[in-house]
């Protein structure tokens, strides 16, 4: 099989990380939609929360069958021409360039609002999941992809770092009172997003192609309802069989925890600055971008420490400094201190630095799980996982936006107040604070006993190859076996296609030569 390394240049890196840079346009809606929604709209926001969950809802059930499709696109002629994963975003980059400046259409009807933010949600992860699969596709190098890595969170730097300066000149140049303000800023980012997504399509690649590892179906004359309820079956059996994976339940498990409280801070923050600091939403976009600018400076540090201690140890420094900075927060907003703008921006520079060592070490992680996966099943599923990552992502982040809403409204939220009540500040304190340290203690408690290192992956990626060459599994070396069950849960001889991971029911004796291709 072809060196995938050998082909990763630094022209592929950079282009990579233009899918971050056209999540500009997501930065803006993290930031300002429910805002802009509330107070501008005058949207409830007890409808804003349902409207949001209910899009992110659809957007989960939908993730798993475009993982299903990217992994199985390979028997259409489409998926052969243009690529699984490729042929997904010539679909998603034009549906997504259209929608998402509707979003932003001022007077369109809470109603219209409403349908569009659930089509919205329902196309974005055809994007999402494919950019996903690419870390994995394009090398099998540990370090590599941690350059990948490392590149797409800069590229997610450099996107926030934009927003929020291009918003600040927005708001002083057309006023930051003026729905407009916030159609025109959605509107260049949008065209720079659509531009960035292109640049991305033409500098990624995907892995050989290599008839063994290809997911496909047994070809039967079945009767249509059959064969529909097969496919429905077969998605969700695929769905849940990833949690079957004990590296990808540790995963799971610091993932969800760090996205959590990210995306709480993400999507609360503009109300906790304005609120509860008592700060002008300028000081958001300052602060932000700032923010981002050193986390760009952070990012270094974190792949160089990644690289040298493995990603868990990375993942427990950022916790345990989000730990220390929210309470840094909790002091703020009791006391407001002198300077208290710039304190705040000097706590959210250290806030990023948290923020980026969990980020590193789950993307870095997460390149490692189709290849534990193979193990098992001896096929490339990395649609499947990037799928299931993302429906547990929109699941979680959900509940967390209903349990927002429902929050602020019992505590007596008014829209377009420029004020709120006590019980309200309160709530956002809590929020701000207590619900991150409770996660990220969580992430930590997980992390300690996540096993997975750069070395124990090497190990793992020789027994693949071996195998795959048509090695017997009972030639196995010690070393080797106990890396395999540690990493997959699984005993030895049921991985490599002897077990029922990807399909209900089938057990393939692999033992003895490489899987078969269905």
């Amino acid at each position: 099989m072809e060196n995938l390394g050998n082909r990763l240049t630094l022209k592929h890196k950079l282009g990579f990380s233009t899918f971050q840079l056209a999540q500009v346009a997501e930065v803006m809606i993290t930031t300002w939609q429910m805002y802009y929604f509330t107070t501008y709209i005058g949207i409830s926001i007890v409808t804003v929360t349902v409207m949001f969950s209910l899009g992110k809802i659809i957007g989960s059930i939908v993730t798993p069958v475009y993982g299903y499709i990217s992994d199985h696109l390979y028997q259409t002629k489409f998926g052969r021409r243009f690529g699984r994963r490729k042929g997904l975003l010539l679909i998603g980059i034009p549906l997504k360039t259209i929608l998402y400046i509707t979003l932003w259409i001022p007077n369109l009807g809470t109603a219209t609002y409403f349908l569009l933010f659930l089509i919205y949600y329902a196309v974005m992860p055809i994007l999402s999941l494919s950019q996903l699969t690419f870390m994995s596709e394009m090398t099998e190098d540990s370090s590599q992809r941690a350059q990948l890595a490392g590149v797409n969170q800069i590229g997610g730097a450099c996107a926030g770092i934009f927003a929020s300066l291009f918003t600040v000149y927005l708001f002083k140049a057309l006023g930051q009172d003026h729905a407009s303000t916030y159609f025109y800023a959605a509107l260049i980012y949008d065209i720079l997003s659509f531009i960035f997504l292109v640049i991305f399509y033409f500098s990624v690649y995907e892995r050989p192609y290599d008839e063994s590892t290809i997911l496909s179906e047994k070809k039967e004359s079945i009767p249509l309802g059959k064969a529909i309820r097969k496919t429905v079956l077969s998605v969700f059996w695929n769905f849940f069989s990833t949690i079957r994976l004990k590296s990808y339940r540790y995963y799971l498990g610091m993932y969800l925890s760090e996205q959590m409280f990210r995306s709480l801070l993400g999507t609360i923050n503009t109300y906790f600055v304005i609120f509860v600091l008592l700060l002008s939403p300028t000081s958001v976009s300052v602060s932000t971008s700032v923010g981002f600018v050193f986390g760009i400076l952070f990012l270094l540090f974190y792949v160089w420490l990644t690289a040298k201690t493995n990603g868990p140890f990375t993942y427990i420094m950022g916790s345990i400094t989000t730990i220390i900075v929210s309470i840094g927060m909790l002091f703020l907003a009791l006391t407001k201190p002198d300077h208290l703008s710039f304190l705040f921006i000097v706590l959210t520079i250290a806030m990023n630095f948290g923020k980026t060592g969990v980020v590193n070490s789950a993307q870095f992680i997460f390149t490692f799980i189709p290849d534990i996966d193979e193990m098992v099943t001896g096929k490339r599923r990395e649609g499947q996982y990037c799928g299931v990552n993302q429906t547990l992502d929109v699941l979680f982040s959900t509940l967390e936006t209903i349990v927002i809403g429902v929050i602020l409204s019992s505590t007596g939220f008014v829209e377009k107040a420029k004020i709120q009540s006590s019980q309200t500040v309160t709530a956002l304190l809590i929020l701000y604070v207590g619900v991150p340290i409770v996660c990220a203690i969580l992430g930590i408690i997980i992390a300690h006993f996540f096993k997975l290192t750069v070395n124990n992956h090497k190990v793992l990626l020789k027994e693949i190859s071996r195998l795959r060459n048509h090695g017997k599994m009972a030639d196995v070396d010690d070393e080797t076996r106990e890396v395999v069950e540690m990493l997959t849960g699984f005993n030895y001889e049921e991985c490599w296609g002897n077990n029922s991971m990807r399909e209900l029911g089938a057990r393939n004796d692999h033992s003895q030569e490489g899987p078969t291709t269905t």
